[in-house]
């Protein structure tokens, strides 16, 4: 039975507005996300800077890693750049530093180096639950995605969109909403979905770029990682490895296939998967995905981790 009460919708304007403030009354910003970014970090780095582009400030969007490949075409323009070491000592220590779609400092990496010590030039952005609150933090766990943020304060500026942008936020919401049908999607989720389709751009063809157009060595990765499946009926729980042999074999050099743990949910008997994703230095990245009232945030937690109730 659909929690109807849960989707009420809650006025966060006076939030919403403090947060814009920042932008205006601020100059000099470097804009940056975590780690490995997806479509609703690179999103609201996007549409932040075109909201900083229109109120003439200086910024720069400067991420600790390379952009995936998978997710280029968001950035039509090459807005987003990678942190070079060696570019370092370019920049000055007077800048804000905004962290979209993400509230672990760790998972900036050496962007880190452009925080004062006590972090007062620190501003987050983020969606995720059961976060502690801190200065400089604006946190908003009712909202699906932080695009949706983003594509907030960019109207309440009374900007209107441009064409890249729109597709953008749009790209973000879908990537961070399941397409529609994680439960922090609101009534508002689908009336700024309505108000960026407007601008007309291809639907199909972007959602194709984003979840297939994928190569045959992918495909021939998918069905080795899908031969690691474990079922546990017992506890409706589905597992599956990713190692580096697995994606040496076919030449990667990082897991393209972000979305497969989401896929293991199919089954109607099973109502929890996990994946192991084996990395450099015997670093083990775990991603959890649920249905239902099954919180597995509560458990990524108890592994320096977070994000969401059922996608963490």
């Amino acid at each position: 039975r659909l929690d109807l009460a849960s989707k009420k919708q809650i006025d966060r304007k006076n939030d919403f507005e403090r947060l814009l403030n920042v932008f205006k009354t601020g100059n000099d910003f470097i804009l940056t996300t975590h780690k490995g970014c997806d479509p609703d970090g690179i999103g609201s780095e996007l549409g932040l800077s075109y909201l900083l582009t229109k109120l003439g400030k200086i910024h720069s969007i400067l991420n600790s890693d390379k952009m995936p490949e998978k997710y280029r075409f968001i950035d039509p323009l090459f807005k987003v750049r990678n942190i070079d070491p060696n570019m370092l000592q370019n920049f000055t220590t007077n800048k804000t530093v905004v962290v979209v779609d993400n509230s672990d400092l760790p998972r900036i990496g050496d962007v880190n180096q452009f925080l004062k010590e006590d972090k007062s030039n620190l501003i987050m952005v983020d969606h995720h639950d059961n976060i502690e609150p801190f200065n400089g933090l604006f946190s908003f766990p009712e909202i699906g995605s932080t695009s949706e943020i983003i594509y907030e304060i960019i109207e309440l500026a009374g900007i209107p969109l441009d064409y890249n942008t729109a597709i953008a936020l749009y790209l973000g919401i879908v990537m961070d909403t399941g397409q529609f049908k994680y439960s922090k999607t609101r009534p508002r989720t689908h009336e700024i979905a309505a108000k960026l389709v407007s601008y007309n751009f291809p639907i199909e063809e972007l959602l194709r770029k984003m979840y297939e157009d994928f190569s045959i060595p992918v495909l021939l990765l998918k069905r080795d990682i899908y031969s690691s499946i474990e079922i546990h009926e017992e506890y409706h729980l589905v597992t599956i490895e990713i190692t580096k042999n697995m994606l040496g074999k076919y030449h990667f050099n990082s897991n393209p296939l972000e979305g497969i743990t989401s896929e293991l949910l199919g089954p109607s008997d099973i109502y929890v998967s996990v994946t192991f994703t084996e990395g450099e230095e015997d670093f083990v990245k775990i991603s959890f995905r649920s249905k239902g009232d099954y919180d597995v945030c509560s458990i990524a937690k108890d592994f320096n981790g977070g994000g969401h109730k059922n996608a963490s």
